[in-house]
């Protein structure tokens, strides 16, 4: 294999301090927001590498560098056979069984990016990070209990970047909302599979959840809607998870048992040309509901305005709320502290009001005075 093998043009200058920085601050910042010590690592010995940053620039637009070269080493890992017997594969829980060794990640992961260049390639250049964090419902539950109050009717839910539509399902599950270790509210059925857990934070108060939220319509859209069933595409969603999040990897596994027996209409294609068609669908009689998590960044600036223009130009007949838990990124996947916002679309006209801080992955929520 020559030292170049699937590769486009060498970075130059400029796009190579670009991608330094991207790795660097997610060594800083992103992956000790999300307890992920080896990530910190891996990232930062990637700042300093050029051959591995000019590896991870072959991402498709607008997909954030790091989530794309990590997501591809694990998915390869978890594809097992002779990637399983890399020394690299000890530093990964889920792969070995194992804790992981108390020694460098990064030279093993080197060498196996340099090992496995052209998979690595193909598989970030055709595939998209995606949704797969069923905690984010610990967000969407409260807020959807408010729109229901503030409606009195039941929900017509759209998932805008729904991913496999795992989080449609958010009245299927379980939850536990606690405050200094303690459980300040619960919800949900007992025998439900899927549990969820989020830490309260500050001095705001959460929305009163609803006794029984009623939802009437669930729809999602995707660019590329992941079918569960499918082995490939449910190791990408695994892939995606951080390595020390084990337990993740079986919460994703009992929402695919839950999305199986309670499916989900699932469209393929861009939300800007399919949202119309599925609201059009969504009854009348329920709260038409838009919401996304952490996906709208992936839409360009004028694409998410004219879905903006399509939620104003419904609510002359019909009255639409927004849910969005986003930080916008740009291009090469610059992160902030993800919020809670609802927008009110009525008569044509919006109203934002800013719900809560959280965690990317809703591990805590800091809902506003």
């Amino acid at each position: 294999m020559s030292a170049r093998s699937g590769l486009d043009a060498p970075l130059d200058s400029e796009r190579a301090a670009h991608y330094r920085d991207v790795f660097h601050r997610f060594a800083r910042v992103e992956s000790p927001d999300l307890a992920s010590p080896m990530y910190a690592e891996l990232a930062y010995g990637i700042s300093l590498d050029h051959e591995l940053l000019e590896l991870a620039a072959q991402k498709r637009r607008r997909q954030p560098a790091p989530n794309m070269l990590f997501a591809a080493v694990q998915y390869l890992l978890l594809s097992r056979g002779a990637y399983a017997d890399h020394p690299l594969a000890a530093h990964y829980p889920i792969v070995s069984g194992e804790e992981r060794p108390m020694e460098p990640a990064f030279p093993a992961f080197r060498d196996f990016c340099l090992s496995h260049r052209d998979e690595i390639v193909k598989l970030i250049s055709t595939h998209r990070t995606q949704t797969n964090v069923v905690r984010r419902c610990t967000c969407l539950l409260p807020v959807f209990s408010m729109i229901q109050r503030e409606s009195g009717l039941p929900l017509a839910l759209i998932d805008v970047g729904a991913s496999a539509g795992l989080n449609l399902n958010v009245d299927r599950y379980r939850y536990r909302y606690l405050r200094g270790g303690q459980e300040e509210a619960a919800w949900g059925h007992a025998e439900a599979r899927v549990e969820l857990e989020a830490e309260l934070r500050g001095g705001g108060a959460m929305p009163p959840l609803a006794d029984d939220l009623s939802v009437w319509f669930r729809g999602g859209i995707d660019i590329n809607p992941i079918d569960l069933s499918n082995e490939d595409e449910l190791r990408w969603l695994r892939a995606l998870i951080w390595p020390e999040h084990v337990e993740r990897h079986q919460r994703l596994i009992d929402g695919a048992h839950e999305l199986a027996r309670s499916p989900v209409d699932l469209r393929a294609g861009d939300a800007v040309e399919l949202l119309p068609e599925m609201i059009a669908e969504a009854p009348t009689e329920a709260a038409l509901t838009v919401y996304s998590t952490v996906a709208l960044y992936q839409i360009p600036t004028a694409g998410r305005e004219r879905i903006f223009e399509t939620l104003a130009q419904t609510s002359m007949d019909r009255p639409v709320w927004l849910v969005t838990l986003e930080a916008f990124l740009d291009d090469i996947g610059d992160a902030q502290q993800p919020q809670l916002a609802i927008t009110r679309f009525t008569g044509g006209k919006s109203e934002r009001q800013l719900l809560a801080r959280s965690s990317p992955h809703g591990w805590w929520i800091e809902w506003a005075a």
